[in-house]
């Protein structure tokens, strides 16, 4: 009899041990097929943490609210509109999964901050999502823990790049006039007070920033694709952030890291970034930073320093850029080592005319490649016997007068170069590198391939077109002069009549 009791308590215990325990109970599968957000969001509400919602294809018009954690999987790219209002979806509850969907049509209250995906909450997964034509793509409010992987975000492109969007425009419909400007846009993906975030292999363009980081902390950007924004990578206020392997390409700045500390970069490519006010990465305010093995090609500066302290710039490619490394004189105590800097218009400027208190072109005897030093190395260790020094009379005209470059690589330019070297008479500001390397410093990084074809054909053009100019000019002279010869010869004849 004893013993019939302790098995009907054991197994009493055992029962409630398995209702107690999380996870015990298999999670539960729904089904939705509609053509409304209110059915999935009936869904939501039948629905129990941890369960799976699969969402068929179709488009469902509406906003969704995500308060349980539950995964949420589309299957065949359903699509989520918003019809031009609010958040389309809003995540509450942590630890939801937000997968297969196209989400397209937010609101365009810049003040409401309006997403395709608003998360108020920790530890989600979005990936493999399409947003289109939204205000901001994604936002994060005070969002830590998250991941945000191989998501394509394209915005509401600005009129002048309507036909190139045409299109994804097609496919999300229009709820409100295309802005003028990218100011008029949200961000792909914009961080707010969310740390401790994972943001890969996403790929955004037509947006006003690509990622934007306010006041955002340690989070890790890997291997995303940015085209066609202002900003592609913004960081305001933000220390201790990582990124990697990222490409910008065709944007006003590759990177903008602006009152943030202790910025990691690696392995990253900013390239083609081209415009009056272009860069490839703007440091201003940015302080303990490491730059190392970027790519920072051919955009109108390569790189600009203001009022930027104590970072290392090391083992970056800097070529092809009009100026590689604008250095304004407000910035100081930044070591730069083991670059390739080559076939820049101007290796290294100083706007300001003087370089700037602590900055320095070498670190333990080693210092940069530079492909216009003229130098020797007879004894054979790889470094210049000579020093290298930046810049010439002619880049120095530029940076106070730009027409001047007009007559870049001119024979004119090379005179003036020639007669300032044998008899200097203006204090040129230059940076001096004690110890120039004689071949490159070797890289792991790729050169992205593709649109700069175009770029290489404009440049062709312009040639061309200088060239004819520089003949006509120089056939105009020359008519000139001979129709004076033969007005000197007539007024001879008539004197001697």
């Amino acid at each position: 009899m004893k013993s019939k009791k302790n098995r009907g308590c054991c197994w009493l215990s055992l029962l409630i041990f398995l209702w107690l325990m999380p996870g015990a109970v298999q999670a539960a599968t729904l089904e939705v097929q509609g053509d409304s957000a209110a059915d999935i969001q009936a869904a939501l509400a039948r629905a129990a943490p941890g369960d799976i919602i699969k969402v068929q294809s179709g488009t469902y018009r509406g906003q969704i609210v995500i308060d349980k954690a539950v995964s949420l999987i589309g299957t065949g790219t359903p699509v989520l509109d918003g019809g031009g209002e609010g958040d389309v979806v809003s995540i509450k509850a942590d630890g939801v999964t937000f997968k297969g969907f196209q989400v397209m049509g937010s609101g365009k209250r810049l003040q409401d901050s309006d997403a395709g995906i608003k998360l108020y909450s920790a530890g989600n997964v979005i990936e493999d999502n399409r947003l289109i034509n939204n205000l901001f793509g994604m936002y994060l409010l005070k969002s830590p823990h998250n991941t945000l992987r191989n998501n394509i975000i394209i915005g509401r492109p600005v009129k002048d790049k309507l036909e190139d969007s045409e299109k994804e425009l097609t496919e999300a419909g229009t709820y409100e006039l295309l802005p003028l400007f990218e100011g008029e846009n949200g961000d792909g993906i914009h961080l707010f007070a969310a740390s401790q975030n994972l943001i890969e292999n996403n790929e955004i363009r037509d947006t006003r920033d690509g990622i934007y980081f306010n006041y955002a902390h340690d989070n890790r950007l890997l291997h995303n694709t940015i085209d066609g924004v202002r900003y592609a990578i913004h960081y305001m206020y933000s220390d201790d952030n990582y990124f990697e392997g990222n490409m910008a390409t065709h944007n006003v700045a590759g990177a903008a890291p602006m009152y943030s500390k202790r910025i990691t970069f690696l392995q990253n490519v900013f390239a083609y970034n081209r415009g009056h006010r272009s860069f490839g990465v703007l440091f201003s305010s940015c302080n303990d930073c490491v730059a190392e093995e970027n790519i920072i090609f051919g955009n109108t500066r390569g790189v600009l320093f203001d009022v930027s302290y104590h970072n290392t710039f090391r083992n970056n490619l800097v070529a092809a850029n009009d100026i590689g490394i604008d250095l304004i004189a407000s910035s100081g105590f930044n070591t730069f080592v083991k670059n390739n800097f080559i076939d820049n218009m101007e290796q290294i400027a100083f706007r300001a005319g003087r370089i700037g208190e602590g900055n320095v072109f070498y670190a333990e005897e080693t210092g940069n490649y530079w492909n216009d030093y003229r130098g020797f190395d007879l004894d054979q260790n790889g470094i210049g016997d000579t020093p290298y020094l930046t810049g010439n009379i002619f880049t120095y005209l530029m940076n106070k007068a730009p027409a001047v470059r007009l007559f870049l690589n001119s024979p004119a330019a090379t005179a003036l170069e020639f007669a300032e070297n044998m008899f200097p008479v203006i204090e040129i500001p230059k940076a001096e590198d004690p110890y120039p390397l004689i071949g490159p410093v070797e890289m792991n990084t790729q050169l992205p391939t593709g649109r700069n074809q175009v770029s290489n054909k404009a440049f062709g053009a312009y040639s061309l077109v200088m060239l004819l100019l520089a003949g006509l000019i120089v056939g105009r002279a020359l008519g000139r002069s001979s129709q004076g010869v033969q007005l000197a010869e007539n007024l001879r004849r008539g004197g001697r009549k």
